[in-house]
């Protein structure tokens, strides 16, 4: 009796994840990740240490359920390094990091609409500290947007970081 009990419940359960699984929607996540669109700054742009530029983005949320998160992070390219398919600009000789400039940003997205233009000002820092500089030259972004189901999007924006007085 125990053993039908057992078998019965196998098969039950085995019927009830065939039911599920047979039920599960495939979804393309193409069809439903954010489109990214760079409207500010454009590729291979210059931004200067110690001076605000607007960084602009048109964000795009296909599924129709909302949007979710930005996040950026800046890091150098020195190395020239890749992340992907994007556009890439003439590039300065490789150099190793001395006082690279590193930063990150999250920003929530209205959940409640489906495109949507973000825009921000940044100001990369004039100096490390009161005696450095940072190095100057090739860097890019990191762009994740993500929608309200989860579903995120990925790019890249290769730009070049300088002094505007070159001591």
């Amino acid at each position: 009796m125990r053993q039908l009990m057992i078998r019965s419940t196998v098969i039950a359960v085995v019927i009830a994840v065939a039911l599920m699984y047979g039920c599960a929607k495939d979804v393309n996540t193409e069809e439903v990740q954010p489109t990214v669109e760079l409207l500010a700054p454009s590729p291979c742009d210059t931004l200067f240490f110690g001076e605000p530029f607007v960084y602009q983005i048109k964000i795009t949320d296909p599924s129709g359920n909302g949007l979710g998160n930005i996040s950026l992070d800046v890091h150098n390219n020195f190395n020239h390094h890749s992340h992907g398919s994007h556009i890439t600009c003439p590039m300065d000789d490789s150099k190793d990091a001395v006082d690279p400039y590193e930063e990150a940003w999250i920003f929530s997205l209205p959940a409640h609409k489906d495109e949507y233009v973000f825009e921000e000002t940044f100001t990369f820092p004039h100096n490390k500290d009161v005696k450095t500089r940072w190095d100057q030259g090739d860097y890019h972004f990191h762009i994740y947007v993500t929608n309200q189901d989860g579903y995120q999007t990925f790019t890249t924006l290769d730009v070049k970081v300088l002094y505007k007085d070159q001591r």
